[in-house]
């Protein structure tokens, strides 16, 4: 099921694109009472590199939870490039979830494996039972495991088992995967969290030219206000479930930054629509 949805003009101008997710004062309740999200209204166009800061607990994670449909929403409506997100079901559901890459603080990678095989695992829901069970990939599927590491910096380590590669390697290892999907959309939750800080800026600049080469959506949750403000377009506040600030990473002030973590100052919204 291809995803559709009408042409929009993107908020930071990187040409002509779509609407690709727009949340409608959605809400998040847990089975246990717990209101994770409260009443959020989001636009993220195509091609945007944006930002979610806040602190453990605000519900950074649950906004990209839902957007991929880990998590139902409670109330409001969640649209991805035009499809009611909460409508689908079984095999739409599937080929949905084909177009949103999801990366992890924790890498989930299977360390014994090869660079390649981790990669190619991208491909196992397409794949028939035996061909799963076999592990038998064909030779179109390899040269597009091979090319997706080599988008990373990493054709070199393909053939290296994970457990042998530094933790920077293990993260690229995981991109490439998640690239080998052919993704519209990247969220990565704390996808620098474990890494030193060279490594990190090297992670966070393959982000950035990921972002800009493929146009490829990417929403990361961070927790390093610097380099959310250095190689992001746009920042998002999160405090206790509500959205406290939007705007494009140039204009947040430190006052801003002190109310979405510390409260002490009044909310003032950033220029997003």
């Amino acid at each position: 099921m291809p995803l559709t949805g009408s042409n929009k003009t993107i908020r930071f101008e990187k040409g002509e694109s779509r609407r690709m997710i727009e949340f409608k004062n959605v809400y998040k309740t847990y089975p246990n009472g717990f209101t994770a999200l409260k009443d959020v209204n989001l636009k993220i166009e195509q091609g945007e590199f944006v930002a979610i800061i806040g602190l453990s607990g605000a519900g950074k994670s649950t906004i990209l939870r839902c957007i991929n449909r880990m998590h139902d929403i409670t109330k409001g409506t969640l649209t991805v490039d035009g499809v009611d997100v909460n409508s689908l079901r079984g095999a739409e559901l599937r080929r949905y979830r084909r177009k949103v890459g999801m990366i992890f603080q924790s890498f989930n990678l299977v360390s014994r494996s090869t660079a390649i095989k981790n990669v190619l695992t991208a491909d196992v829901p397409d794949m028939g039972f035996f061909r799963v069970l076999f592990g038998i990939f064909n030779k179109e599927q390899k040269m597009r495991a091979l090319e997706s590491l080599d988008k990373v910096g990493i054709l070199d380590k393909a053939y290296t088992r994970c457990d042998q590669l530094s933790g920077g390697q293990q993260q690229r290892v995981a991109l490439a995967r998640t690239l080998n999907q052919n993704p519209k959309i990247i969220l990565a939750d704390e996808p620098v969290a474990s890494l030193d800080p060279i490594t990190a800026r090297q992670v966070m600049q393959d982000f950035v030219r990921i972002n800009k080469d493929y146009n490829i959506s990417i929403l990361l949750n961070i927790h390093h206000i610097d380099l959310a403000l250095q190689y992001c377009d746009r920042v998002i506040g999160v405090r206790a479930g509500e959205i406290v600030f939007d705007g494009p990473a140039s204009t947040i002030t430190q006052e801003q930054i002190d109310y979405v973590y510390n409260g002490t100052k009044a909310p003032v919204l950033g220029n997003g629509e």
